[in-house]
């Protein structure tokens, strides 16, 4: 296997998505495997299809794909590490409702009036799960990003991963280096979600043990105004805020 790095990008999921391996003749291979892999996910969790495998879930047991269950495994992960900010359920009969559902091997329970939606995490789930089996698979080191989720796995390039982590040109921008295992995102304000929403921060970015984690972290702080610095530090999550003046914190020794 040689040092040098290879890449390849393309459009999906309304993202840029673009992979890097250590091994340039791993390229096509781990490129065949991620798009399948993404085209599994989005037959698995997209609910705007009506084939998904999440429209066909009911109240009470239900047998699903090991994909599936991985997907709703890091999505409760994500709510308990943001308290429910980040909410797996479209529609629920009482808040917390998720507390509530049960994942068992690939036996899901779901209460009643209870309907799931994977959308806040999907991407990012997706992420960590395509760099881990590839790597796996292939026997290299491979990133994979996905719009503003990164995960990596295999074997760590020399001088690390490197990433550039920026919002918008003309945005405050900083590269940083990670070893393989490490996830960063980044969560943005630039096009909020709600016409009428204001936000103190204008990104926030994250590094953390998951692309999952990472993702949802910085989804949280960015709705949290002056109290994501706390929350941050209190999980002891590296991060980097960008206000809506363009100044930068950087906390839990955000890495160089």
């Amino acid at each position: 296997m040689t040092s040098a790095r290879s890449a390849t990008e393309w459009s999906t999921w309304g993202v840029h998505a673009r992979i890097v391996v250590t091994d340039p003749d791993a390229l096509s291979s781990a490129s065949n495997l991620i798009r399948g892999y993404l085209a599994a996910a989005d037959a698995a969790v997209n609910r705007d299809r009506a084939d998904a495998e999440i429209r066909s879930l009911d109240a009470g047991p239900n047998t699903v794909t090991p994909m599936f269950a991985r997907f709703l495994t890091d999505a409760l992960a994500a709510a308990r590490t943001t308290e429910g900010a980040l909410d797996p359920t479209a529609s629920a009969p009482a808040p917390q409702s998720w507390r509530s559902i049960t994942v068992d091997g690939t036996e899901v329970t779901l209460p009643s009036g209870v309907e799931l939606d994977l959308t806040a995490t999907a991407r990012a789930s997706s992420a960590d799960h395509c760099a881990s089996t590839t790597a796996e698979l292939l026997g290299c080191g491979v990133l994979v990003a996905l719009g503003g989720d990164i995960a990596t796995a295999g074997t760590t390039p020399p001088g690390g991963w490197q990433v550039q982590v920026q919002d918008l040109p003309g945005d405050p921008t900083c590269q940083v280096s990670i070893p393989s295992g490490a996830a960063v995102a980044t969560a943005s304000t630039v096009k909020p979600l709600h016409p009428d929403s204001i936000s103190l921060w204008r990104t926030v970015s994250v590094v953390a043990e998951s692309c999952t984690t990472a993702h949802a972290s910085s989804t949280a702080a960015v709705g949290m105004g002056g109290g994501a610095i706390d929350w941050l530090t209190t999980l002891e999550l590296p991060a980097r805020l960008v206000d809506q003046e363009f100044r930068v914190i950087t906390l839990g020794g955000w890495p160089s």
